[in-house]
């Protein structure tokens, strides 16, 4: 998707890595319906591209494709990075995970903390704590993290963007194979079981630039696996093991991050049409768009074919589609995911 700039987010995301982690080093995680415009996005920029057979949240690939990796070096430092990420200053991450890498190789597993902008519960937070020895003169500061708090609640996000001693979690991890697998085995011994198990058909299916899919829904012992997934596994990284973990470390950079998770984040990255911060994304025509505000604040439309009135609003988006309109306050803009859930509950199917 094209939500940041000329480029969809994946490509940007592979972009920011040249110069440090080679194509023969990058894997990608992506669904079967995803696949095909992942294959021809990353086509030369990644030697895997690897499909699930289904979406389980974070967790499991995440172990997968570590032990995957172990498998060629077991001390191989890897950097885990969602693809729904926008960057203003991609210089900045590269020298913060060239940093990190040296720091996980002490057996840390590293996190970069994003100063907070504002208070925000749909994000989770690291709490900082001493300064790690032995890199007082690099780059960026890296300290031990003395808490992780995911998605906090409104007032405790507020008493966090107050602090000095807390960064929202970019999401963004740094750690060796050999860690991370210990970890795992340690705080999910399940897990690693069933990892441990799948080894050998992990590293049976070899891939290359020129031939980068590793389809692991046409893999029939890891197809169960992900069918028969426990739903204690079904979580992401931050739940299951960087709560529990004993040597974490952050990297704080401000590196004009966002996570364009909800329509919010992306109506950020939008410049204001009048200065009383309302904002129009461009319409996907080459017609101008057809929306009036009148006595508008902080008002985010995305516009579609038809025309959109607003009087008197405040701190809404509007998103206009064929076949539906949402319109919800900007700070329930993570709920649309449960929104999404209802509709499929209902069977209105069409209008996904």
């Amino acid at each position: 998707m094209r939500l940041a700039g000329e480029q969809p987010l994946l490509e940007q995301t592979l972009d920011r890595l040249d110069g440090l982690i080679p194509p023969q080093n990058r894997y990608l995680i992506t669904i079967p319906e995803q696949a095909p415009i992942v294959r021809d996005i990353a086509r030369g920029k990644a030697v895997g591209i690897i499909i699930e057979p289904m979406g389980r949240n974070n967790l499991f690939p995440m172990a997968l494709t570590t032990r995957l990796i172990a498998e060629r070096d077991p001390e191989a430092v890897i950097a885990f990075l969602p693809a729904d990420h926008s960057l203003a200053q991609p210089e900045k991450l590269r020298a913060a995970l060239d940093l990190a890498s040296r720091v996980a190789m002490k057996g840390y597993i590293v996190t970069l903390g994003i100063p907070t902008r504002h208070p925000e519960p749909n994000y989770g937070h690291v709490r900082k704590g001493e300064e790690v020895r032995g890199f007082e003169n690099a780059a960026f500061p890296v300290y031990n993290v003395m808490t992780f708090r995911e998605k906090p609640p409104l007032e405790i996000a507020e008493e966090f963007h107050s602090s000095e001693e807390w960064y929202w979690n970019s999401g963004i991890f740094i750690y060796s194979a050999s860690t991370m697998l210990d970890l795992i085995s340690r705080e999910q011994p399940g897990l690693y079981e069933t990892v441990t198990n799948l080894a050998p058909t992990l590293t049976k299916t070899e891939s290359s630039l020129t031939r980068p899919v590793i389809d692991w829904e046409t893999e029939e012992t890891i197809a169960e696996a992900y069918k028969t997934l426990p739903a204690k596994y079904r979580t992401s990284i931050d739940y299951a093991l960087m709560e529990k973990a004993d040597k974490v470390a952050t990297i704080p950079v401000d590196m004009g991050w966002n996570d364009l998770g909800g329509f919010n984040a992306v109506a950020d990255l939008m410049e204001p049409v009048d200065d009383d911060g309302n904002r129009i994304a461009p319409a996907k025509s080459e017609d101008e768009p057809r929306v009036l505000l009148r006595g508008c604040k902080n008002v985010s439309v995305f516009p579609g074919r038809q025309a959109v009135v607003c009087l008197d609003c405040e701190d809404l988006i509007v998103v206009d589609t064929p076949d539906a309109v949402l319109v919800l306050p900007r700070d329930s803009s993570r709920s649309v995911r449960d929104v999404v859930d209802e509709i499929k509950n209902r069977g209105w199917t069409d209008l996904l």
